[in-house]
C-alpha cells in the first residue's frame, strides 16, 4: 500500500518514513542519548555503529514493503528527535502494536502523543487495523503516560515481561479498538 513518505502534524512535527537517509543521523540521535535511552530499551547497548541502525531501518523498510507497518523517523522543527512507528502487524488477526522512543531534550513537549496519534490513525484508516497496542514497562511513567492521553484501555500488566539491564520488568498493555477510534474521532 503506498504511503505519503511525511506526514506534517503540525507546524513544527513531521514524521517520515524511515529510509537509508536516516541512518547517520538516527545513529548519532541514539549515540547522544544513550544513557536516556537504555533505561527502558534492550537494543540501545546493541547499537554500536551506524552499521548496526543500518540493519534497522533496512528491517523498517521491508516490514513497510511486505504490508506489515511503517516506522518513522520524528521531526521537530526539522530536527530528528525520535523514532515512532508499528512493530509488525498480525495480519490475520489485523492488530498492530505501537512503539517509540524520543531524545531526552525533546520529552516533555507533546511531540511523540502527537506523533502517536498520527500513527493511530494511519493503522486503523490506512492499513483497516481493528486492535491497536501500546505494551511498556509498568514504571516507565512517560512512555504510559501516551496511551493513557490518546484514550487507550489499560487491560493489565504481564509479570516479568521483558529483560532489561540485568533486571526483568512488567509491562503495562493498553488497547485501541477501531470502533473506539472511530467515536473519539467523531
Amino acid at each position: 500500500m503506498p504511503l505519503e513518505c511525511e506526514l506534517f502534524i503540525s507546524e513544527a512535527i513531521e514524521l517520515q518514513l524511515l529510509d537509508k537517509k536516516h541512518v547517520d543521523e538516527m545513529f548519532r540521535l541514539v549515540d547522544t542519548n544513550r544513557e536516556h535511552l537504555r533505561e527502558w530499551l534492550p537494543w540501545i547497548d546493541a547499537n554500536t555503529s551506524p552499521t548496526d541502525t543500518e540493519s534497522f531501518v533496512n528491517s523498517a523498510i521491508s516490514q513497510r514493503e511486505s504490508g506489515k507497518g511503517p516506522q518513522y523517523a520524528v521531526f521537530y522543527e526539522a530536527t530528528m528527535c525520535g523514532v515512532c512507528g508499528f512493530h509488525p502487524f498480525d495480519v490475520t488477526n489485523k492488530i498492530g502494536g505501537i512503539g517509540y522512543w524520543l531524545s531526552q531534550a525533546y520529552s516533555g513537549k507533546g511531540i511523540m502523543t502527537s506523533s502517536v496519534k498520527a500513527l493511530i490513525a494511519t493503522g486503523f484508516q490506512e492499513y483497516g487495523l481493528n486492535r491497536i497496542e501500546v505494551a511498556c514497562a509498568t514504571d516507565n511513567g512517560s512512555s504510559r503516560a501516551i496511551p493513557e492521553r490518546l484514550g487507550f484501555t489499560f487491560e493489565g500488566g504481564l509479570r516479568e515481561r521483558e529483560y532489561l539491564n540485568g533486571r526483568y520488568v512488567d509491562h503495562a498493555i493498553y488497547s485501541m479498538l477501531a470502533s473506539e477510534f472511530s467515536l473519539n474521532e467523531a
